[in-house]
Order: structure tokens, then C-alpha cells, then sequence
């Protein structure tokens, strides 16, 4: 055997400690006398040609020295029932009435405790029965401070010198289930009853004979599957319902992404379409607030023309006044000239006419320039009238504009933006709207306030009363501010407006939801009622088949006459599959073992038939081979006491005559031998020797026998064989 240097063991590694299988042995079992396995780091290489006895190994050491069970199909590596634990004692050439024999596994720690578990097997051929004395112990097998399972002679101890050699070192279990529970919690600590029953199922799958020459992965996975214990009914229950939450959880989540989609397809919609609007609006909100500035805009500007078209006017009234009364005194002038002594003298007549005549040019200029300026006053009052009507209207539409943006901003829920903006932006319409009593609210179209009063061209403002024009940089700030708070409403509104509408289609979902849930709930009732239908007919279909099953099984068992059967007890059984299978196993148990019985009978019988026929075979021979046989040697003498003594015997000095029957001859040479007369030794002399203890025949003292009595012997004879002879 090759020795492959292998990784170390697990504890090595520091992973955890475990034991670990050194030696296993097998005395006096099978064809093994006294058989030590030594293990390699807890691993056994066996190599050998078929029937050198590896299966054989594995069945009387692993898992049975685990299990300490002797079922059939528990020990053989096929599975099946052929090779008991009794066969493998009596069977296969075995001598004796009795055997014994010992099976052990060794296991070493790596805190440096040992641990030896094993079984003592006795078996008898009056019986098929096995009697197994388990027994573990902390001492080591066959070493110098351990125990011994043998005597000096080699022979097996009985479970008393078992006991008494084990000490207190050991100890010999009463039952199998004792032993069991001490090996499970000294070897496998951890496991349960559960899970040590699937660990030895487990051994017992993959030690099929040849399992890695086919190693298929869908095997190896059912034989670890069938390895496992079963689930029980309330782990089923729990695992089909959390399949079903599962189930339900997943087709949830699949109507939450068709949900979600559908909502981020109808969110898409929505917020192009709320973009839209709030665009459009917006706009509207910016084009009126546009449209409010340049109106507003326009009216200062007319104000500032107004008021300067007011100054103008005044100055012009100013000079006008003053080219009057210059006229006034010119012509005052000329009437006292014209009323002076040198006037009338007429001295200097020609020089006040010049001055007159200059005095009237310039007066026709002063009218000319009054008249102009005049005319200038008259154009400047048209223009102030016209750019009090155009401030009039100017302040209409900037009011009907207020009442355009104020209603959309209340059809929107921006009137507070809105009345925050409209005071920002125009803070001394806010101041006379609060004046009036109503702040923050628009005048009526038809009700604007008139710009132009105060600039009325028949009411001149008074004299040193200065009209201050509004601060630019003020203003741009203002409507800066305006716009952010209108952006900011505007924003905050789209985002109620979005939430608003994510509730209600939300709300839209869930009523859609509900009707879904209400249809499929409709739909769970429906199936409910057909798979409660389904479940009836299938009721009523396994009791049909039930019923067949048990009157097949019936009549399979009243068919069988190998097997011990009990019809009714069978049929009773038909839905109890498992109890039917053991029933049945247990009587191909019993019909196989009366068999196996009947047939170790049958053998023998045969066995001894045959050396009886071989013998008889032998006798015919040598019966062949001599022309008158010799009669056996009577007990009380030797064969060697006539050697070399004068004479012959009676049987070979006599014959039968001619024509006599032989069944005749027979029956008188069988009387002959009976009485001892067959093999009387007869002298030459026709005495007899005193000293031998021979019988003889001696001639002076025969006589010859009537021939009446002959013929009457011959024909009762003849007479009771031609009766027939019963059996």
C-alpha cells in the first residue's frame, strides 16, 4: 500500500479539536483470525482484488461499530438482507457450534485522550440470532498498558473476562442504545439524535462499493439528500407558507414596478404638462408684470413730462406777466411823453417818434413773443392734456393689468406672493391703497386712480412746491425683489401642485389596486372552489384506489406461499405504505432466512447423500471387481484374526444350487448373517480351535437338514414376497 503524504488535520491548524480514528480491528470474524487497521491521519487506503474482503471491512466496522445496529440492510454495503451479521460468524466455511468475535475502532485525541468503542459477537448454529456485547473504554487495544480481547491461547474473552479486563478503565453496556448515546456525546458533541442518525446515513450512502467510478453530481446531491433527516410537518407547513409569502411578496413588488412605472410614465406626463402650465402662467405672471413696468414706466415718464410741461408754463405765465406790464409801462410811457411840454413842443418830435416807433416795434415783438409763448402754453396744456389722458389711460390698463395678475394669482394661490410683489414693486400705489382703506387690494378698472390730478392744468401746482422724482436704483431693486418672491411663490405653488397631484394619483393607485385586489381575491374564491372540487374528486379517486390497492394487496398475500402473510392485516395497511413495506420486508426476512435455513439443510442432506453415494458408489465397485463378496467382520472379531489360519469360511465352502431364485438366496444368506452362521470357519480336520474366539462348524456334530422344512421356508418365502408390502 502507498502512503500519500496527506494535509494536515484540522487541529493542526488551530482550527478546533477533534478525535481522530488511529487503529480498527477485527478478530475471529469472517475470514479475519485477528486483523489491525492502523490509520493515517485519521484516513484508511484499502487496495485489493474483488472478494479480498474490502466491503467486508467497511460492513463490520463503519458505521456499524457507530450504529450497533445488526440489521441486515444496515451492514451491507449493497444495501440488502443476504449477508447477516450471522453469516458473516457461522457462515463461509465455518467450523464449530459456537464462534466468537471481536470488532473495535480507536480514536486519539489531540489533548492526548484515547477513546476505543467496539462489539463482542457470539453466535451459535442452533440459531439465527446474534448476541452483541458492546463495550468502550478510555485504555488502547493490544498494547503494553492496555487491554487484550483474547486469552493466552488466542481464543476470544467471554463478556465476564471482557469486564473484569476492562476494569475501571472501561465498561460493558447493557443495551445497544446505552452504547450509542456514549459514543454520540464522546465523539460527536455537538450532534443531536437528529443529526447523528443523518451523519450514519450519510457513511452508510457514500460507502457504496464503486461510487467514484460513476461519480455523477445529481447522485452524490440525492444521496446527501437522502442522507438528511425528514422535514416534520410543522417545518414543511412553515417553509410552503413562506414560499407563499414569497410568492406573494414577489408578485407584490412585481405590481409596485408596474406601479412605479406607470407612475413615473404618468409623472412624466404630468410634470410636462405642469411645466406647460406653469410656463404659460409664468409668462402670463411675467408678460403682465412686463407689461406693468413698462406702463409704469411710461407713466412716470409722462409724470416727469407733465411736471416739466408745468414748469414751463409757469415760467412762461412768469415772463408773460412781465412782458405785459413792460407793455403796460411802454404805453404808459408813450401817453406821458405824448402828454410832456416837449412833446408838444415838438422839439424833439422826431426822436420820441423814433422811440415810439422803436417803443411800438418792440412791443409788436414782446406780442409776437407773447403770442408766441402764448401759443406755446396753449401747445404745452394740449400736451400736458394729452399726457394726462395717456397717464389716465396708462394707469387703467397698469389697474387692469393689477386685476389681470392679481386674479390669475388667486385662480393660482400666489395672492399673498402676488400682494407682497404688487407692494414691493410699487410701493406708493400700496401706501394710497392702504390710505384708502383697502391694502393691497387693486382699484377697479373703471375707479383707477388718476395720475394726472394733481398736474390738471387749471390747477397750477403752487409756487415753491417741488416735486422729488423716485430713486432708479430703488425702483430696479424693488422689482428684482418682486420677481424673486414671484419666482419663489411660483416654485413653491408647482411644488404643492405636484404633491397634490402625486396624492392623487397615488389615491388613483390604490383605488386601482383595490379593484385589482378585489378581482383577484374573487378570482383566489374561485380557485378556491375548483381546487376544493379538484380536492373532493381527489378524495374520492384515492379511496377508489385505496379500496383496489387493499383488495390487490389482499389477493397478492392470499397468492404467496413463501410468504406468511395475513391477507386482512395487509389490506388494512394499504394507505400505511411504510407499515405495509416493513410488513412485507419483514416477512421476506423471515421466508429468506427459513429459506437460507432450508437451504443450509438441503445442502447438507445433499452434501451427505453424496458422500453416501459416493461410498455405495465405491462398495458397487469393488462388489464389481470381486466375483462373491466377502461379509463384514463381526465386532467381536478383528479382521486380522483368521490370517494365516488353516481353513475357509462357511459362505465361500457352500454355494446355492442352480435354478434357485436369487431373492430366495438372498433372504436365506441374510438369515445366515443375522444368526452368525454366515462366517462359521471350518477346519481342514472339521474340529474347532480352543483357544480362538472364533465360532466353528464341526462336522461330527452337523446334520442334514429336512427338505420339508426347506421347501416350507422356500415357499413362505415365495408367499410373503408376492404380497404387497405397504410403505
Amino acid at each position: 500500500m502507498t502512503v500519500t503524504e496527506l494535509a494536515l488535520p484540522r487541529a493542526a491548524h488551530g482550527v478546533d479539536a477533534r478525535w481522530t480514528p488511529v487503529r480498527a480491528g477485527i478478530v475471529n470474524v469472517w475470514r479475519y483470525y485477528d486483523e489491525v487497521f492502523e490509520f493515517h491521519r485519521g484516513r484508511l487506503l484499502l487496495r485489493g482484488p474483488n472478494g479480498s474482503g474490502k466491503s467486508k471491512v467497511l460492513e463490520l466496522l463503519l458505521p456499524y461499530v457507530l450504529d450497533a445496529s445488526l440489521k441486515p440492510s444496515r451492514l451491507s454495503t449493497f444495501g440488502g438482507t443476504e449477508r447477516t451479521m450471522h453469516w458473516n460468524l457461522m457462515g463461509d466455511g465455518a467450523s464449530g457450534a459456537t464462534r466468537v468475535g471481536y470488532v473495535w475502532l480507536e480514536f486519539r485525541h489531540s489533548d492526548g485522550r484515547w477513546f476505543t468503542c467496539g462489539a463482542r459477537l457470539q453466535a451459535t448454529v442452533h440459531t439465527k440470532n446474534v448476541t452483541a456485547a458492546y463495550f468502550t473504554t478510555e485504555a488502547r487495544v493490544d498494547t503494553p498498558d492496555g487491554i487484550r480481547l483474547t486469552g493466552e491461547a488466542g481464543q476470544p474473552l467471554t463478556r465476564a473476562q471482557l469486564a473484569e479486563e476492562l476494569g475501571t478503565s472501561g465498561v460493558v453496556h447493557e443495551s445497544a442504545e446505552s452504547y450509542r448515546t456514549v459514543v454520540r456525546q464522546t465523539l460527536y458533541r455537538a450532534l443531536s439524535e437528529q443529526r447523528y442518525d443523518s451523519l450514519l446515513t450519510a457513511l452508510r450512502q457514500l460507502r457504496t462499493p464503486k461510487l467514484s467510478e460513476r461519480l455523477d453530481p445529481g447522485l452524490l446531491s440525492e444521496l446527501l439528500s437522502s442522507a438528511l433527516p425528514p422535514l416534520g410537518e410543522g417545518e414543511i407547513h412553515e417553509i410552503a407558507d413562506g414560499f407563499e409569502r414569497l410568492d406573494r411578496r414577489r408578485e407584490e413588488l412585481r405590481l409596485l414596478d408596474r406601479d412605479v412605472e406607470e407612475a413615473d410614465r404618468l409623472a412624466e406626463r404630468q410634470r410636462g404638462y405642469a411645466r406647460r402650465v406653469l410656463g404659460a402662467a409664468a409668462a402670463a405672471v411675467t408678460s403682465a408684470a412686463h407689461t406693468l413696468e413698462t406702463l409704469t414706466a411710461e407713466v412716470k415718464g409722462k409724470r416727469e413730462a407733465l411736471k416739466e410741461a408745468e414748469r414751463e408754463l409757469d415760467a412762461t405765465t412768469v415772463r408773460l406777466g412781465e412782458e405785459e406790464a413792460q407793455e403796460l409801462a411802454l404805453a404808459a410811457r408813450i401817453d406821458g411823453l405824448k402828454e410832456s411840454e416837449a412833446y408838444r413842443a415838438g422839439g424833439d418830435l422826431h426822436r420820441l417818434r423814433a422811440e415810439a416807433q422803436a417803443a411800438h416795434e418792440v412791443a409788436a415783438r414782446m406780442r409776437d413773443q407773447a403770442g408766441r409763448a402764448a401759443r406755446a402754453v396753449t401747445a404745452r396744456q394740449e400736451a400736458a392734456a394729452l399726457a394726462a389722458a395717456d397717464a389716465r389711460a396708462a394707469a387703467a390698463l397698469a389697474d387692469r393689468a393689477r386685476a389681470d395678475a392679481r386674479h390669475a394669482a388667486e385662480r393660482a394661490g400666489l395672492l399673498t406672493a402676488h400682494d407682497e410683489t404688487e407692494r414691493a414693486a410699487n410701493p406708493e400705489h400700496a401706501a394710497a391703497s392702504e390710505r384708502a382703506g383697502a391694502p393691497g387690494r387693486a382699484a377697479p378698472p373703471g375707479r383707477a386712480a388718476d395720475p394726472g390730478r394733481a398736474a390738471d392744468p387749471g390747477r397750477a401746482a403752487p409756487p415753491g412746491r417741488a416735486v422729488q422724482p423716485e430713486d432708479g436704483a430703488d425702483g430696479e431693486a424693488a422689482v428684482r425683489r418682486a420677481r424673486e418672491l414671484l419666482r419663489a411663490a411660483v416654485t413653491s405653488r408647482a411644488a404643492q401642485i405636484r404633491e397634490v397631484r402625486a396624492g392623487a394619483a397615488r389615491h388613483d393607485e390604490a383605488v386601482e389596486r383595490r379593484t385589482a385586489a378585489e378581482h383577484d381575491r374573487d378570482q383566489a374564491r374561485d380557485d378556491l372552489a375548483t381546487a376544493q372540487e379538484a380536492h373532493d374528486r381527489a378524495e374520492r379517486l384515492r379511496d377508489d384506489r385505496a379500496r383496489d390497492l387493499a383488495a390487490a394487496l389482499a389477493d397478492w398475500a392470499a397468492g404467496c406461499t413463501q410468504l406468511q402473510l395475513e391477507p386482512a392485516v395487509l389490506a388494512g395497511l394499504a394507505e400505511d405504505f411504510e407499515r405495509a413495506d416493513e410488513l412485507v420486508c419483514t416477512a421476506r426476512t423471515m421466508a429468506a432466512v427459513e429459506l437460507a435455513a432450508r437451504q443450509q439443510h438441503l445442502t447438507a442432506l445433499r452434501e451427505r447423500l453424496a458422500a453416501e453415494r459416493a461410498g455405495l458408489a465405491r462398495e458397487r465397485d469393488g462388489l464389481d471387481d470381486t466375483s462373491v463378496p466377502e461379509p463384514p467382520a463381526p465386532h467381536t472379531r478383528g479382521a486380522a484374526a483368521r490370517r494365516e489360519r488353516p481353513g475357509t469360511p462357511l459362505w465361500r465352502a457352500v454355494a446355492f444350487r442352480s435354478g434357485l431364485d436369487p431373492v430366495a438366496q438372498a433372504g436365506v444368506e441374510a438369515a445366515l448373517e443375522a444368526s452368525g452362521l454366515l462366517g462359521l470357519w471350518l477346519r481342514p480336520d472339521g474340529g474347532f480351535d480352543a483357544g480362538e474366539h472364533d465360532a466353528f462348524a464341526v462336522a461330527a456334530l452337523s446334520r442334514p437338514a429336512p427338505a420339508t422344512a426347506w421347501r416350507t421356508c422356500c415357499s413362505r418365502r415365495r408367499a410373503r414376497r408376492s404380497r404387497p408390502t405397504p410403505c
